[in-house]
């Protein structure tokens, strides 16, 4: 069974840079594992990257040893074409707006894209069973909700992304 991990700039922001013990820890229980985070476009652009470079980020972003080292991977693109893709992200964005009552158009679209993303790689088969690791309680919940109703019981777990969860993370969470 292929899992894929799907992770939000709020990971990051949590972890608090490259010479943080948390962000070491995830490090460390991602490589013992031998799994990546992937994230998509947009998280990519919101920690700085630069969205034309071709392998590896600009030297804006703060964690390109993630990158070469391959623990982070920036997802393809999302296929807006594919019709799951684009009606999942819709549903996202009216799911996110009403839990937080806010206006749809507010919605973060890097929110709407962690869920697209996991739509993409469970109906392409790329992923039998996707890992959403965020910070963003309505976007874990929209995934959690969503996605079975697309057919992807049993395929999608969110997993909030707290101090407290990264300061205990070991590699045995990614086994």
């Amino acid at each position: 069974m292929t899992t894929v991990y799907i992770a939000d700039t709020g990971v990051f922001v949590r972890c608090g840079g490259p010479d943080n013990n948390k962000f070491q820890r995830l490090r460390r229980a991602l490589r013992q594992a031998d799994v990546s985070l992937r994230i998509p476009q947009r998280v990519y652009e919101e920690l700085g990257g630069d969205p034309v470079a071709d392998e590896y980020p600009s030297g804006n972003i703060p964690y390109p040893d993630g990158f070469e080292e391959g623990w982070i991977v920036v997802a393809d693109e999302l296929d807006y074409a594919n019709p799951l893709v684009s009606t999942v992200m819709d549903e996202t964005r009216r799911f996110i707006a009403s839990e937080t009552d806010r206006d749809e158009d507010s919605i973060e679209k890097a929110d709407t894209a962690l869920v697209g993303l996991a739509a993409q790689l469970l109906d392409t088969g790329r992923a039998d069973h996707v890992v959403l690791l965020t910070t963003d309680k309505p976007a874990g919940g929209a995934a959690q909700t969503l996605l079975p109703q697309h057919g992807f019981s049993d395929r999608i777990d969110f997993r909030y992304v707290s101090v407290e969860y990264l300061e205990t993370i070991t590699a045995d969470e990614f086994r």
